[in-house]
């Protein structure tokens, strides 16, 4: 046995000649791969003054073989070589579970500096100074992939986690080996070196909805929740403080009914500009949630699950707004103008956009706030009925600045309804506008068959 190491250890050290193909290398790696005759993958070491070598390159190599059973040689010499007949093998198409599977636990020298292509999924993304080093995995296996991308250039854009690449390299690892003892290390850090910043590509861009964005979105949601059942707690309180320092300053019968008839009036503003106004924003919440659900893939049930209890939960909010609220003061914080005001308000009402779109003519002249503030909820009633019941696809807002009047057109390409026919139990928007129409001193009227509907007013100006 002894001498039997001897004649082992003799010719791994005497020197080696080689002549085939170069199947990988790169300029800034101090090593390259080649293919002989007899089909052997050769890890190369680059000795002083090697020519810089391309990938195809027909060479011969003379220096001494490491004491591994890995095909290694520290080169002595490196030349190219005329005339060869070596044609470059191609890359070999490989799963990455078929790879540990074929390399692991020892190593499978045949496989070790093979140029192999395979897809996974890619899960990690790790920018270094002079490289990115991408983890691809498949099933419980990764592998690691390091192009020469580096810190300061940009990434490819489909390189997303989640997106499944296909990623072309030669095959290393690194294991620990003693020939003259006969042991052997597990192998470790298995990877692909790629030649270039080619070596990888999109085979199928990354799903939108991540889990990180479903964690976002399901965040936004429940704040939203928490928010809208504070806000209504308060808004609550503020009313029973009032009816009750109501209540005590009455105290002859004359007066109780006028603040009585005050009291009734104030709860019927505060109800419909809370229905005016607040209920649009959880309508909107509610349209960007349903549109989220359109997007969760088919297999995404307890994402979808969830995603509907925040939605009924909305829709509980804005039922029990209707029915236990009575009082809400909004301010708009917009600016003077009345069509700016318009727009600044539509840019607010996410499900708005893509919708409603606004045009004007005659001169626009400057209004009281007071007056603006109400012709803004009198839009966002009449905009809202046409997106939420009448499932308009577009809605065209018309502003008519005339010499003695202001005409508001509202027009939408929705299913229309019958103006006529009473309003279901808890919906008062068409009896808000028209009172606040009312109390502006102008005159509103509705004309809608399926397809069109048309809400104009008319106000003194």
């Amino acid at each position: 046995m002894t001498a039997l190491a001897a004649v082992i250890i003799g010719t791994y050290a005497a020197m080696t000649n080689l002549s085939g193909v170069v199947t990988f290398a790169r300029d800034d790696l101090e090593f390259f791969f080649m293919e002989d005759s007899a089909g052997t993958s050769w890890h190369v070491g680059k000795c002083e003054n090697a020519p810089r070598l391309e990938i195809g390159q027909h060479i011969a190599v003379t220096g001494k073989r490491e004491i591994s059973i890995k095909h290694r040689i520290a080169a002595k010499t490196i030349a190219p070589v005329e005339n060869a007949k070596l044609a470059l093998p191609a890359p070999r198409e490989i799963a990455i579970r078929d790879i540990f599977a074929d390399v692991l636990p020892y190593g499978e020298s045949s496989l070790y500096g093979r140029t192999l292509t395979t897809e996974g999924l890619l899960r990690d993304i790790n920018r270094r100074q002079a490289s990115t080093q991408l983890l691809v995995g498949e099933d419980d296996k990764n592998i690691q992939f390091e192009i020469p991308i580096p810190l300061d250039e940009p990434l490819p854009e489909f390189l997303v986690l989640g997106a499944t690449v296909r990623i072309t390299g030669a095959l290393a690892y690194t294991s620990i080996e003693n020939v003259n003892e006969g042991l052997f290390a597990r192998v470790e850090n298995v990877e692909l070196i790629p030649a270039s910043k080619k070596a990888v590509a999109l085979v199928k861009r990354a799903p939108f909805w991540t889990v990180e964005r479903l964690a976002t979105l399901m965040a936004w949601v429940m704040t939203i929740l928490v928010a809208v059942f504070a806000w209504a707690m308060t808004l609550r309180r503020m009313v029973e403080k009032r009816t009750r320092e109501l209540g005590e300053s009455i105290r002859l019968r004359q007066r109780v009914k006028i603040e009585a008839d005050a009291a009734r009036r104030e709860r019927l503003r505060l109800a419909a500009d809370l229905h005016d106004g607040f209920q649009q924003y959880l309508a909107g919440a509610t349209f960007r949630l349903k549109a989220a659900m359109n997007y969760l893939p088919e297999d995404a049930a307890n994402c979808r699950e969830q995603l509907e209890k925040v939605r009924d939960a909305l829709q509980h909010t804005q039922n029990g707004l209707r029915t236990t609220l009575w009082a809400m003061n909004e301010e708009s914080e917009g600016p003077e103008s009345l069509l700016e005001l318009f727009k600044f308000v539509a840019r607010r009402l996410g499900h708005w956009d893509g919708i409603v779109e606004f045009r004007s003519t005659g001169e626009e002249r400057k209004i009281a706030r007071n007056f603006a503030g109400t012709l803004l909820l009198i839009l966002q009633e009449a905009v809202g009925n046409a997106i939420k019941h009448g499932k308009a696809s577009k809605v065209l807002v018309e502003t008519d600045f005339r010499e003695a009047s202001l005409a508001l057109r509202v027009v939408d390409d929705g299913c229309g309804f019958d103006p006529g026919a009473p309003s279901p139990n808890g919906h008062f928007g068409l009896a808000s506008m028209r009172r606040r129409t009312s109390e502006l001193g102008g005159e509103m009227s509705i004309s809608s068959k399926p397809g069109r509907t048309l809400v104009a007013f008319t106000f003194p100006f």
